[in-house]
């Protein structure tokens, strides 16, 4: 309902598992339709569990650049194909294209990003690497309305750029 999300605490606070709990909750909302996960592990490795559920595509560790971008650009292409299929039907939410254009199985997609810190640093202004950033950007601007939502961890709150700390509301 409320898009994306943020969880802030220091080391040892509960943030992985926060994560995890989400992405294993994402498989059982019945009513909200089937979720496809992805995860982007930039802290210590602690989303790997995940892998092994039927509804994660991957996890991929921070030091894989080329995973990560292919991810990103994978994700980036959904968007922009979403939109496009749902303008052509009118549909402002997933909800309402699920229902206007009868397909039910259309899929929420849950991207987790663990150690936004260290993805900030490692793509924000890095060379080559920075559209990569750019598509995490444009997911968390205008993914809501086509069913993809960004959950992340943070240790302070001011690692969330007012930028993106405006994309996310809780």
């Amino acid at each position: 309902t409320d898009g994306h999300i943020a969880f802030i605490g220091a080391g040892g606070s509960g943030k992985t598992v926060a994560l995890r709990a989400l992405a294993v909750a994402a498989a059982s909302t019945l009513a909200g339709g089937p979720v496809h996960v992805y995860a982007l592990d930039f802290a210590s490795g602690g989303l790997r569990m995940l892998e092994r559920l039927p509804h994660v595509g991957a996890v991929i560790a921070g030091d894989d650049a080329a995973r990560v971008q292919r991810l990103l650009r994978t994700l980036r292409a959904q968007l922009e194909d979403r939109a496009r299929r749902y303008s052509a039907v009118s549909a402002a939410s997933i909800a309402e294209y699920r229902r206007v254009a009868e397909r039910p199985g259309e899929p929420r997609i849950l991207l987790l990003v663990d150690g936004l810190t260290a993805f900030r640093d490692e793509w924000e202004l890095a060379i080559g690497r920075s559209g990569a950033y750019d598509a995490f950007r444009e997911l968390l601007a205008e993914g809501r309305r086509v069913g993809i939502h960004v959950a992340v961890t943070a240790d302070r709150p001011g690692a969330l750029p007012p930028s993106l700390a405006a994309r996310v509301p809780r």
